[in-house]
C-alpha cells in the first residue's frame, strides 16, 4: 500500500484567509485562518499564505512529497493562463501576479503543485465532487462578505471567455440602488450577502427610535450587532429582527430567481457561514423563489438546498480549493 497523500486548500475571503490540510477522504485534518485585514497587500498575503502552509507541514511532520496538490481560491477574476488576479473589488487587487509570486514563495517543489481559481468556482468544484451529486447542471451560490459562486454545465465547470463567469454578486437587482465598490449600482451582494444582512440590521436599529427591540437589548448599540446576535433575536421572535430577515430573504430570492430563470440548473446549492442559520429563512426563501420563477407552473424545477457534501459550510472553500486541479 502507498503512503497517505494530502492536499492543501486555501480560501481567500474578504474577512478571513482559511487554510487547511485535506486527506484523501476529503476530511480537513488541520485548519487555521489569517485575518485578511492583517495581510491585505498582495505581497503580505502571499507571504502569509506560504508561511502558514510551511508551518502546517512542519507541525504535521510532512514533507513536500506528502503533498499531492495545493489549490488557492481567490475572489474576483483569476486568469488561469497567467496566474494573475485581474480584478478583485473586495480585495482592491488589479492585475496582481498572484500565482507566480506564490509559487516562488513556496519553493520549487511545492510551487510546482500549486494552482488557483476563483473562490466560487473552487467551492462549486468541492461541493459537486464531495457531495455526490448525480446531476448534469449544478450551481453554487456562496454567501459571505460578498456573493460568488460557480456553474457546472453538462458536468463541466463554466469559467467564461476571460475566466470571470459566475460573478453573481455583481448582477444588479436594484437599478437605483446603493453604490457597489465594483462601480455599479444595486448589486446583488450589496443586498443579499452576509455583510449586507448585518448592514441592514444595523440600519434598522438606528431607525428604531424607541430602542425597545430585543436586538437593542442584546447589542447595546448598533455597531455591536453580529450574525450570532442577530439570529438569536430572530429565534426569539424579535419584531425588528424578523422584519430585517424578511427584507433580506426578499432580496436573496430576487437574485436566485434571476439565476434560475437564466440557467435552470438541476440543483442550486447555498453555502457560507450564514447558512448555519438557514432553518430560520430557507423555507421562506424557497416560497418566494417558487412564486417568482418563470417556470413556476412546471412539474419539475430547480431544487434549492444547502451544501451537504461537506459538514461545515465554512469548509466548502478549503476543500474546494484543494480540489481545484480536478475541475
Amino acid at each position: 500500500m502507498g503512503k497517505d497523500m494530502f492536499r492543501i486548500g486555501v480560501d481567500v475571503g474578504g474577512t478571513n484567509i482559511a487554510i487547511g490540510l485535506v486527506d484523501e477522504a476529503y476530511n480537513i485534518v488541520v485548519k487555521t485562518s489569517i485575518k485578511t485585514s492583517e495581510a491585505s497587500e498582495p505581497e503580505q498575503m502571499i507571504d502569509a499564505i506560504a508561511l502558514t502552509i510551511k508551518k502546517i507541514l512542519v507541525d504535521k511532520d510532512l514533507s513536500e512529497s506528502d503533498i499531492e496538490a495545493i489549490g488557492v481560491g481567490v475572489p474576483g477574476t483569476a486568469e488561469l493562463t497567467t496566474g494573475r488576479i485581474m480584478y478583485a473589488n473586495n480585495l482592491g487587487f488589479e492585475e496582481v501576479p498572484f500565482l507566480p509570486k506564490l509559487k516562488e514563495a513556496l519553493g520549487a517543489e511545492l510551487g510546482r503543485k500549486t494552482s488557483f481559481d476563483n473562490d466560487g468556482n473552487a467551492a462549486a468544484i468541492g461541493e459537486y465532487i464531495t457531495g455526490g451529486y448525480d446531476v448534469d447542471n449544478f450551481m453554487m451560490v456562496t454567501l459571505g462578505t460578498g456573493i460568488g459562486g460557480g456553474i457546472i454545465i453538462n458536468r463541466k465547470l463554466l469559467r467564461g471567455v476571460n475566466f470571470a463567469a459566475a460573478e453573481f454578486g455583481h448582477m444588479t437587482i436594484n437599478l437605483d440602488g446603493v453604490d457597489c465598490n465594483c462601480g455599479r449600482k444595486g448589486c446583488f451582494e450589496d443586498y443579499a450577502s452576509a455583510t449586507a444582512l448585518m448592514n441592514q440590521a444595523k440600519e434598522a436599529m438606528e431607525k428604531d427610535v424607541d430602542k425597545e427591540s430585543l436586538l437593542w437589548q442584546l447589542c447595546g448599540k448598533a455597531e455591536n450587532a453580529d450574525g450570532e446576535i442577530f439570529f438569536e433575536a430572530v429565534r426569539r421572535k424579535d419584531r425588528l429582527a424578523l422584519e430585517v430577515l424578511d427584507g433580506f430573504t426578499t432580496y436573496l430570492a430576487e437574485g436566485i430567481t434571476n439565476l434560475i430563470n437564466i440557467l435552470q440548473p438541476d440543483v442550486l446549492v447555498l453555502s457560507g457561514g450564514i447558512t448555519r442559520a438557514a432553518d430560520l429563512f430557507l423555507d421562506d426563501l424557497k416560497k418566494k423563489v417558487a412564486k417568482g420563477i418563470y417556470s413556476r407552473t412546471s412539474e419539475k424545477n430547480t431544487e434549492i438546498m444547502l451544501a451537504h457534501g461537506i459538514s461545515d459550510a465554512g469548509d466548502v472553500g478549503i476543500i474546494g480549493a484543494a480540489l481545484i486541479d480536478r475541475g
